[in-house]
């Protein structure tokens, strides 16, 4: 079967992560590395191999022999990069967040649709082993209670950027938004929340509190934000209930503790998987031709769960979700 050759946009720490997982499972080969700080992509090609290293993104768009892009590169710049990828003719895998807002997530998808190239979101928390347990024992839980609070992000850290990353809430509680649906197995419909900008001098929304009502009837509860990481339940901490069941997953997602009425609870353990598996599943629907397992869709979800949370702030009344992407995907369907 042929090599996959793959190139790398952005070769900070998640370009090298995605490197190395490329080397690790095969069946692919790094072509070229580009940064716009040169030794970056230089020191990724001296280390994992390849053809050259460049800070011209054309270059590396218009080679005819790589066949997919990694994008792992500052927030504001995925929507770009990703559309001038797809239109060149490469599938891509885009890190979290897909974008910072609906425009730029519909740019995505109408440039998915018009290439038929494959778009990968790179939501890693998808592929934690507790999280598919917890799916298995409880497929259809009642609510879901999602907590990701970290301790407070520095001023200068340029994902605490309002235009570069956004801050932790947009940042981060992409990630928490996109594994509550992923657990809930239902689409969102809408959203009420409180919170705000209380300290950070950038004016980002630093944390947030907001309940979710899915389609199917469950209920979502998100606390997100930089105040502090409680040492009991970790940085993650997730909780489904069902009817005379329950299930609490702590220690980063790793631990999970599962109880049934009338039965004793059963403690299963996992890891941080994730990276790895998502590097699998892109470049195995590459080779087989098959549609991304987290796609486009799935990232415009994550992204506006947070952004609609955010307008609720402002509204002070519930936001819809489900009706704006379905109108917001009508329209380039119209297209």
């Amino acid at each position: 079967m042929k090599q996959v050759r793959v190139g790398i946009i952005g070769c900070g720490n998640l370009g090298r992560t995605h490197a190395k997982c490329i080397k690790e499972i095969g069946g692919a080969e790094i072509a070229a590395y580009c940064d716009v700080f040169e030794p970056n992509a230089q020191k990724l090609l001296a280390e994992f191999g390849g053809d050259y290293a460049t800070t011209d993104i054309n270059r590396v768009l218009e080679d005819s022999s790589i066949d997919a892009l990694y994008i792992t590169t500052l927030h504001d710049t995925h929507a770009d990069f990703a559309v001038r990828a797809l239109e060149a003719g490469k599938h891509v895998l885009v890190e979290k967040p897909l974008a910072m807002n609906l425009e730029e997530c519909l740019r995505i998808g109408a440039a998915v649709a018009a290439t038929g190239k494959k778009l990968f979101t790179a939501f890693k928390m998808r592929y934690y082993d507790m999280l598919g347990k917890a799916k298995e024992l409880i497929p259809r839980p009642i609510m879901v209670t999602m907590q990701m609070m970290d301790d407070r992000w520095s001023e200068g850290k340029w994902a605490n950027d309002p235009i570069k990353g956004g801050g932790n809430v947009i940042s981060q509680g992409c990630h928490s938004t996109d594994i509550m649906r992923y657990v809930a197995g239902a689409e969102p419909v809408e959203v009420y929340a409180a919170g705000g900008n209380y300290y950070q001098s950038t004016g980002v929304v630093d944390n947030i509190a907001a309940v979710f009502r899915f389609n199917n009837g469950a209920i979502g509860n998100l606390v997100q934000g930089d105040c502090s990481t409680p040492p009991v339940t970790s940085k993650f901490f997730m909780q489904l209930f069902a009817e005379d069941k329950s299930i609490t997953i702590c220690d980063r997602l790793t631990t999970l503790t599962y109880k049934e009425k009338g039965k004793d609870p059963v403690v299963y353990k996992g890891s941080e998987t994730g990276f790895l598996e998502e590097n699998k599943a892109f470049l195995q629907c590459i080779r087989n031709d098959e549609p991304p397992l987290i796609d486009h869709i799935d990232g415009l979800y994550a992204t506006l769960m947070i952004l609609q949370a955010i307008e609720s702030l402002q509204s002070g009344k519930p936001e819809p979700i489900q009706a704006r992407v379905e109108q917001a995907l009508s329209t380039i369907s119209c297209k």
